[in-house]
């Protein structure tokens, strides 16, 4: 079972991934913010700035509209991995947004979408037990156990 977190201010949902971008050889942690309302995830400037995303190289041209309107990203083959720590991995190969570059966004957490979280099933319980994941599928499943 994966478990989340609820913000200690803010109160949001958010999971811990480590994500990959193999044509720019990238990788790295990101904590996502649940949005059931994301058709995909998105990878939002302050954790592209963090990772050593080079903007410059980034492809795949695309709109992304959401609640604060239409904004410009680029779109990247990507493996997404989350840990239920030693018992299994869990990944997800994807097209990830990945937000232009827009320092009046830094603030903004990226968004795992329902391109992952469709394939799985959530106990939402900020005041009880909290943010579990019991994943239903992945495209990959690593036995940790095994190891």
């Amino acid at each position: 079972m994966l478990i989340g977190r609820f913000g200690r201010t803010s109160h949001r949902p958010y999971i811990a991934g480590r994500l990959f971008l193999p044509r720019l050889n990238v990788a790295g942690d990101i904590s996502f913010l649940l949005d059931t309302g994301a058709d995909s995830s998105i990878i939002m400037p302050v954790d592209g700035r963090r990772l050593g995303i080079q903007y410059d190289q980034l492809q795949g041209d695309r709109e992304c509209g959401g609640i604060g309107g239409t904004v410009h990203c680029y779109v990247e083959r990507a493996v997404l991995v989350f840990n239920d720590p030693g018992v299994e991995l869990y990944a997800y190969d994807l097209e990830i947004d990945v937000m232009q570059y827009d320092p009046e966004m830094e603030d903004v957490p990226s968004l795992l979408g329902r391109d992952v979280i469709d394939r799985w099933r959530i106990t939402y319980d900020p005041q009880g037990v909290g943010l579990k994941v019991k994943v239903r599928s992945a495209d990959r499943i690593f036995d940790l156990r095994s190891a």
